[in-house]
């Protein structure tokens, strides 16, 4: 399910890029060197830079191993993604890469909180960004009671509100509206 997901992903994320507005910093596929300083793959790319032939970045095998086993151990396998309907799994994924772990299990705590019907169908679980049992064993809970039709749909809109509050509090973030691009609503 990995590999599907992550194909889903990359179309997202571009290649190198330095954007002295984006809050990543310098990012390659999503990876930020500011949040990911010891990511293997900047010994690769900053070979590329010293040489002047960042646009052959995209022909990399080994950087392209990296940036997946990357994701994969640090999104993917945290998150216990394998365990979860697919497009859930593919929603956190996502979610995940371009907001951070602790914003997305914030999103997921959120979720399962406003889904449980007053404490009827669950108990809350305490929003506090960390990913662990409790959490996990709520949102397949949440999952269960709700169907992923429903807490995809929540995932979606907490993250499209995100982006609209980062754009209302900072205009230079408005350029960045291809962000709303990763938003998704499942009508039926």
């Amino acid at each position: 399910m990995f590999d599907k997901s992550y194909e889903r992903l990359i179309k997202h994320e571009g290649g190198y890029v330095n954007d002295p507005d984006d809050k990543g910093g310098e990012t390659y596929k999503g990876i930020s060197r500011r949040y990911n300083p010891n990511w293997e793959g900047w010994k690769i790319i900053d070979e590329y830079k010293s040489k002047g032939k960042l646009s052959e970045l995209k022909n990399n095998n080994e950087l392209e191993r990296l940036t997946a086993e990357f994701y994969k151990k640090e999104y993917w396998d945290y998150f216990r993604l394998d365990t979860l309907p697919e497009v859930i799994a593919d929603e956190i994924f996502e979610q995940s890469v371009n907001l951070g772990k602790q914003r997305t299990t914030t999103f997921i705590q959120i979720t399962c909180n406003i889904l449980n019907n007053n404490q009827k169908l669950y108990p809350n679980v305490k929003v506090d960004g960390k990913f662990g049992d409790t959490t996990y064993n709520t949102l397949l809970t949440c999952i269960k009671n709700r169907g992923t039709r429903l807490v995809y749909n929540i995932l979606n809109i907490l993250q499209g509100s995100h982006y609209i509050e980062i754009m209302l509090t900072n205009e230079t973030q408005e350029k960045f509206i291809g962000w709303f691009s990763r938003i998704d609503i499942i009508k039926q």
